[in-house]
């Protein structure tokens, strides 16, 4: 296996993980925030955006290393 194939691969699945976690968000979180008024939906979403932002370094590796990984070296 080549490294332009080894880079290839880890990309595909650093942006499947992604991927799903975006989808995950889409079916199940935003349908519960689309029932609360819109002053609780904008809390909710700001306190659910910045433990993603803050807290979660894996999350920042996964999405910024499918970015990173699909420039080989």
């Amino acid at each position: 296996m080549t490294l332009f194939v080894g880079f290839l691969i880890v990309s595909t699945l650093l942006c499947a993980l992604v991927t799903g976690f975006i989808f995950t968000y889409a079916v199940v979180v935003m349908p519960g925030f689309a029932k609360l008024d819109d002053r609780d939906f904008i809390r909710a979403f700001q306190v659910t955006d910045g433990v993603i932002q803050n807290n979660q370094p894996l999350f920042m590796l996964a999405w910024v290393g499918s970015i990173v990984s699909v420039v080989p070296p």
